[in-house]
């Protein structure tokens, strides 16, 4: 008669309530590490948006053989003379050599802020970085240093005179001014 009949099959709260504590130790103990994971992540997300910005504004100045800045932006439309990259920045063009993109064209690309914890500052004394129509930047070479307040290292973006933009290790002393920076704030 009950020859054909199943037995229900579960787990017992005991069994779930191990299995439930087994997995909070795991994520208690992998969570330092995803932050630190997520930090490099939004450092190199940074890198690569000011690397790209650099390298689409010395395109553009050779494209329409043209004075092409990128400079920091609180609003996508004007260079911030303070020169905070927190708030983003804009590649633009500037034929009239006043240091802020032409009235009447439109802004080549814009950046948007920075993510919370992270940082980037420059080079003493540069604002901007300004392509000639040939492809080179104006001024001496230009760093962009990376940093991140959870993390103890960074990278830096460079900008030499001919225009060529590379990646490195940060300068240990750049490092610690952008590391300093993120204290204060």
């Amino acid at each position: 008669m009950d020859r054909n009949r199943h037995h229900a099959r579960g787990f017992t709260l005991t069994e779930l309530l191990i299995t439930l504590a087994i997995a909070g130790i795991l994520a208690m103990i992998g969570a330092p590490a995803m932050g630190s994971l997520l930090a490099r992540t939004r450092n190199s997300s940074i890198e690569s948006a000011i690397s790209h910005s650099l390298r689409h504004a010395r395109a553009a100045a050779v494209m329409h053989n043209a004075r092409v800045l990128v400079c920091p932006s609180r609003d996508g439309r004007r260079c911030q003379p303070d020169g905070d990259w927190q708030h983003g920045w804009i590649v633009a063009r500037d034929a009239d050599h006043d240091g802020q993109p032409d009235a009447g064209v439109p802004v080549i690309a814009t950046q948007a802020a920075m993510p919370t914890g992270a940082r980037v500052v420059t080079s003493t004394g540069r604002r901007k970085v300004v392509f000639h129509p040939n492809g080179s930047a104006a001024g001496s070479n230009a760093t962009f240093t990376i940093c991140h307040a959870r993390l103890r290292e960074g990278k830096s973006v460079i900008v030499s005179n001919t225009g060529r933009v590379r990646l490195e290790e940060p300068e240990p002393d750049r490092l610690q001014a952008c590391l300093a920076g993120l204290q204060q704030g």
